[in-house]
């Protein structure tokens, strides 16, 4: 399981940023509390635009955190400034302007938050899917939606207080499958089976015609205390390393704050 840590090496001007690489994954660690109105320029259009429609500060502290991170980390790898990367939102359902972005090839990029994290994903060519979620009071009636008979059956023999973890982790290990494949939402959870929370993470199966022909890996993340999180990657096993994205976000801030 990996856990977020700061990088090791940093240059003066802020941390490291290793070039990525066939089968290689970054993941980048953030925090709301990164948010700053020097990150606002970097996003385009459309994202400015969703930016304003929210309302709730959190709910804006996450989502300027997560797109700014995403477009540095996208950036870092082409040679280009944030604001200069091109970040295509289709969906693979309808064809409509929505899903998660997409770089220029061979990056593959997923971005996920809640709570007190923002996790990025970046891969070379291989689709990635990335959930990090809140630790929150357990619902029945939302189990009953997202889980599979088999899995409802599983967390319930679990001690009540044990519960809410336990369905998050199911969540998120069916989030992140469903993001890796460009799916999302639009296909049910429920049709998916997967391991249960105390054991490695793995698909069991995936039910109905849209189940995508190559492999699917999953890997659960360490997000720390009240989280939970993981990755899926549609082909290849990946070579995943944990990288400080707060650090990367800062070394903007100031830069933008120093120049004339």
């Amino acid at each position: 399981m990996l856990r977020p840590r700061a990088l090791a090496a940093q240059s003066p001007a802020g941390p490291a940023i290793p070039a990525l690489q066939p089968g290689h994954c970054q993941l980048w660690w953030a925090s709301p509390h990164d948010a700053h109105p020097e990150l606002s320029p970097l996003l385009d259009t459309r994202e400015r635009t969703r930016l304003a429609e929210l309302r709730h500060p959190a709910a804006r502290a996450l989502y300027l955190t997560a797109h700014a991170l995403a477009r540095v980390a996208v950036a870092s790898q082409l040679g280009l400034s944030a604001p200069d990367v091109m970040l295509t939102v289709m969906c693979k359902h309808c064809g409509g302007p929505h899903g998660k972005p997409q770089p220029p090839d061979p990056l593959r990029l997923s971005l996920s938050h809640s709570g007190d994290r923002v996790l990025v994903a970046l891969a070379h060519t291989t689709p990635v899917g990335v959930d990090v979620e809140e630790i929150a009071p357990y619902a029945p009636d939302v189990a009953t939606r997202v889980l599979a008979p088999q899995e409802r059956a599983v967390l319930a023999t679990l001690p009540a207080a044990a519960r809410p973890a336990g369905f998050i982790r199911y969540w998120t290990r069916k989030e992140a499958l469903l993001k890796s494949t460009g799916d999302g939402l639009a296909v049910a959870p429920d049709l998916l089976k997967v391991t249960a929370p105390h054991a490695p993470p793995r698909l069991l199966s995936w039910d109905g015609p849209d189940r995508p022909l190559l492999p699917l890996r999953l890997y659960d993340l360490d997000a720390g205390p009240g989280h939970r999180a993981a990755l899926a990657a549609v082909g290849a096993p990946l070579r995943l390393s944990v990288h400080d994205g707060s650090a990367l976000l800062r070394t903007i801030t100031t830069e933008r704050e120093l120049a004339p």
